[in-house]
């Protein structure tokens, strides 16, 4: 009697922690993008801050297309279809970028890239999906991403907002220029 009470008692732990798990998940994955609590420091050149929220990026104009990557042991993710804004545009925020400065892009994680002026306006190598050898890309764009195929972005893949290579057509490009999770975009003059 005693071991049928204990089997009754750890399955209805189990039976709870499932709902839980459950309750835990429809609340989380309800969360309408107004609800995300994410800001991204934006530096200019000249030094000056500014602070830029997620529903601020949302507000502003977006593009969408089509982007993917691959890791540096050959993993393919995408090609993907993405929306989001510009970097060129959230630098406009704090004075924009010109030829002769770089963007630092930081994550909370730790993890930065460095972008020259011809690499945020869209001179990356790009890379056949089916053979991965160099090929020519017309209009390629380097945004700032919250949406992929049509849904926010999940946080493995970046969640709220990560940097992505999109272009009409699909491309892949190398995955260190994707970084995830960013919270500051600084704007540097080169020496």
């Amino acid at each position: 009697m005693k071991n049928n009470r204990n089997l009754i008692v750890v399955f209805a732990i189990g039976i709870i922690c499932i709902v839980s798990a459950v309750i835990v998940y429809a609340i989380d994955s309800g969360k309408s993008d107004e609800t995300i609590d994410w800001d991204v420091t934006l530096v200019g050149v000249d030094g000056r801050e500014r602070m830029i929220s997620y529903a601020d990026i949302k507000a502003m104009p977006s593009i969408s297309g089509k982007g993917g990557f691959f890791t540096s042991v050959g993993v393919i993710n995408g090609p993907f279809d993405l929306k989001g804004v510009p970097v060129t545009d959230i630098c406009d925020l704090v004075g924009g970028i010109s030829s002769d400065e770089i963007v630092y892009l930081y994550a909370v994680d730790g993890y930065s890239a460095v972008f020259d002026y011809e690499q945020i306006t869209g001179d990356i190598d790009t890379y056949d999906i089916e053979t991965m050898k160099l090929i020519p890309h017309d209009d390629l764009r380097v945004i700032l991403a919250y949406e992929q195929n049509g849904k926010l972005l999940s946080h493995e893949y970046g969640k709220p907002l990560r940097l992505a290579v999109i272009a009409g057509e699909n491309l892949l490009t190398e995955g260190h220029h994707w970084v995830k999770w960013i919270d500051q975009i600084e704007i540097v003059k080169l020496n």
